[in-house]
């Protein structure tokens, strides 16, 4: 009655999963069931419970459905390139902040401090963060597309407001909360579209799609460390307003969403954080979010305190997000290979050991490179395994909008005041990165612990659903 399906057979283009078997994955209520699919591993034998790990998939939805995911195409590979390039040209910005963390403090507003300015970011981060809570399910009930076009606006009006800015409340209203607002109406999408379209491979479309700010963040501090020579910070921002305007509305119209709208459903969905694995994913995160911009935002400024050229230290940010590109991507494809968490866990732990062990002991120009290309690989990895694994663990596809976005909105508190507090700290210890560097490492390395626990807590249910099938 109920065929398992082939995930590795190529004879069928779609991954379809029917569910009618288990109850209780994650504490979800009764009318949510699991189903078990098992394929064959590289010996073309099928394993049970016991196999190799990723020779078994659990998925969860709801009661008597059918969701059929394209895993490829035209139509789903479209989406993929189109939300790559508005992410390019949106969250790409919030990953170059670092360049414009160092001008500010250098050029435009020497006499404000470093921490005051690393509030312009933290707001920016922290409105696309907690605007989740009602960003995700705005998604899950209407759509990507009015969702888009308004942040596409919103972003490039703000930052024609910017290009005339010169006090440090214009700045912040322009940058920190307009450009802020109009990146956060265009993340969720952007996040959530690409799990409409694929199962089999999500981690890695997410990852390409999030790699996209990365590509960006190697594009934009190298673009603009030469046009500030030549045609100065104002005109430089009015030229990215450009670049999001006219990417973005070539892009938006090739984005569609597939899966049916969540209509009269709650826009907080508390009972999430009921569920064991989520309630830990989520608490990982709040303590990653207070470090995780952190080191990339003041990498520039610490190689200019070890006497790096200015020039140069463009370079180390783009070195920084070129790494992120290798990790989001490559991330996706382990992901997807081995299973999310098992993924995001070592990658967690090695994002903490590289501040602790690296960034600590880094004096020279090529030691501050290769902490720039591990830290940037680890802390992109981190962020796009996230969201994956969220989206791994929600029971029903029509509401990982919502889910995504109450996670998202778990790591706001961090996000707003992490750097600011880094920056506090820089300026107590008369300038010295080492009390900002152990800040960062033991955050991230607390967080990487709960990441682990959250992994330890699916295996437990996946043994228990095990144990559950050989008495049925």
């Amino acid at each position: 009655m109920y065929a398992p399906v082939l995930l590795g057979s190529s004879r069928i283009p779609t991954t379809t999963i029917c569910h009618d078997l288990q109850r209780q994955f994650c504490g979800v209520s009764a009318d949510v069931v699991t189903t078990t699919v098992v394929g064959p591993n590289r010996t073309g034998r099928r394993e049970g419970c016991h196999g190799i790990e990723h020779s078994v998939t659990s998925l969860t939805f709801s009661k008597g459905s059918c969701t059929t995911y394209p895993d490829g195409g035209w139509a789903a590979w479209s989406n993929v390139l189109a939300c790559t390039l508005v992410s390019f040209t949106s969250m790409g910005q919030v990953t170059m902040f670092g360049v414009f963390q160092t001008y500010y403090s250098d050029k435009l507003l020497p006499h404000i401090g470093a921490s005051a300015i690393s509030w312009i970011g933290s707001v920016q981060i922290l409105l696309i963060y907690i605007s989740g809570i009602v960003l995700g399910r705005f998604f899950d009930r209407h759509g990507a597309k009015w969702l888009l076009i308004s942040g596409c606006l919103l972003s490039t009006f703000s930052l024609m407001m910017l290009s005339i800015s010169k006090q440090y409340y214009q700045v912040f209203l322009s940058q920190g909360v307009g450009l802020g607002l109009g990146i956060a109406l265009q993340f969720y999408p952007l996040l959530v579209v690409p799990s409409h379209w694929f199962h089999r491979w999500r981690a890695l479309a997410v990852g390409i799609v999030v790699a996209g700010s990365s590509f960006g963040g190697v594009i934009f501090p190298i673009a603009f460390s030469r046009l500030f020579d030549d045609i100065g910070f104002h005109w430089s921002v009015r030229v990215m307003g450009f670049i999001v305007f006219i990417t973005q509305g070539l892009c938006i119209p090739f984005i569609k969403e597939r899966l049916p709208s969540e209509v009269g459903s709650p826009l907080i969905d508390l009972t999430a954080f009921k569920e064991v694995p989520f309630l830990l994913h989520a608490i990982g995160a709040f303590l990653v979010a207070f470090a995780l911009y952190v080191p990339i935002w003041y990498i520039q400024l610490f190689a200019l305190r070890l006497h790096v050229s200015f020039n140069l230290s463009f370079y180390i940010i783009a070195i920084t997000n070129a790494s992120g590109i290798v990790g989001r991507v490559g991330s996706g494809l382990l992901a997807d290979k081995f299973g999310r968490f098992n993924a995001l866990v070592p990658i967690a732990f090695a994002q903490s050991i590289s501040c602790f062990a690296m960034w600590t002991t880094a004096e020279r120009t090529r030691e501050i490179i290769v902490f720039a290309i591990v830290y940037g690989f680890t802390s992109a990895a981190y962020s796009s395994l996230a969201s994956s694994c969220v989206a791994q663990i929600t029971p029903i596809p029509s509401q990982i909008g919502a889910r995504t976005g109450m996670f998202m909105a778990s790591m706001a508190p961090g996000i707003l005041a992490g750097p600011p507090i880094a920056g506090a700290i820089l300026a107590a210890d008369h300038g010295s990165f080492l009390g900002m560097q152990l800040f960062c490492g033991a955050l991230l390395l607390a967080g990487a612990g709960f990441g682990l626990a959250a992994r330890a807590a699916c295996l437990r249910i996946r043994m228990a659903q095990c144990e559950t099938s050989r008495t049925v």
